[in-house]
């Protein structure tokens, strides 16, 4: 007996492109520039890709908007230029955005505590 199926679909992100209200889930969050394709499965294993699309999406809720390959391509450029996009926050912001994505302020405000004291020891 041979299992197959179809709509199988991988995400591959390339970048964050800035910081964007999601109008879903209406958080204030990093956006990420994906690659998503869609795979032919047998035995739930992606064999044969056969589609491919292009999106920014939102990390909190996974909610996209769909790219043209043109737009793609130019985001994609951009980001391996260093740009970033003018509502962005600067690199260092970046690292903590994506650090403690997640988080409740009381527990970011304790982790960068509990960071603080160990560097200090």
């Amino acid at each position: 007996m041979i299992i197959w199926g179809w709509n199988k679909k991988t995400r591959k992100v390339i970048g964050t492109i800035g910081m964007q209200m999601c109008k879903f889930c209406n958080i204030q969050s990093l956006w990420q520039l994906c690659i998503v394709r869609t795979w032919f499965t047998l035995f739930f294993i992606p064999i044969i890709p056969y589609g491919k699309s292009y999106q920014i999406s939102c990390p909190g809720c996974n909610s996209y908007y769909e790219l043209t390959k043109e737009q793609f391509s130019d985001l994609k450029a951009r980001l391996a230029a260093g740009e970033t996009a003018p509502n962005a926050p600067p690199a260092s912001d970046v690292a903590d955005s994506e650090k403690y994505q997640g988080k409740t302020e009381t527990q970011i405000n304790y982790l960068k505590a509990m960071e603080e004291a160990q560097r200090e020891d």
